[in-house]
């Protein structure tokens, strides 16, 4: 019983150590789980199930060069895995209070824009959110997502394509 008892310190230990770094880097992980889920409970509940995962992985990060990109793979692996089995709903995202006398204008084109990158598929929405929400080069996304720099390159461009025809569509101005 005694290793037991040892064993729970351990955990205990590796779990305070996983709640130190996530809530040091929560801005981090937040930007990049809004990035992905496009809403903000459910990328409240990404962080969280990121941190749970690290509790079995915490030996790896503390070896990992670049602990918080080690992270951010991990996050971006349970996302797509999480997508893989549910369907993801479009969600109209209200980024926060506005004011002013274009505050609903400004409101139609954020949630609009927010339903576009919605409307995309999860990997899309990875290459993007970690390009141009991380500023990670096609490169660091490839190593994030395990996949080439070319598929990096294409997915980007495909997403971007369909963006751009989605948002000049007259049936979605209507």
């Amino acid at each position: 019983m005694g290793s037991g008892r040892a064993t729970d310190l351990v955990a205990d230990d590796v779990g305070d150590e996983v709640a130190r770094f996530v809530a040091e880097h929560r801005a981090a992980l937040l930007r990049v789980a809004f990035g992905l889920c496009r809403e903000r409970a459910a990328a409240e509940d990404l962080v969280q199930d990121t941190s749970v995962r690290l509790l079995d992985r915490w030996d790896h990060v503390r070896r990992a060069r670049h602990q918080l990109a080690y992270v951010r793979t991990v996050m971006v692996r349970l996302y797509l895995d999480q997508v893989g089995r549910t369907e993801v709903p479009v969600v109209d995202a209200r980024v926060g209070e506005l004011a002013g006398p274009d505050a609903y204008a400004e409101l139609e084109s954020v949630s609009a824009a927010v339903a576009l990158v919605a409307g995309l598929p999860p990997q899309a929405r990875a290459v993007l959110t970690l390009r141009y929400i991380e500023d990670l080069d096609d490169r660091e996304i490839a190593e994030v997502l395990g996949i080439t720099r070319s598929t990096v390159r294409v997915t980007a461009h495909k997403a971007l394509r369909r963006l751009a025809v989605s948002a000049s569509s007259p049936t979605r101005r209507a």
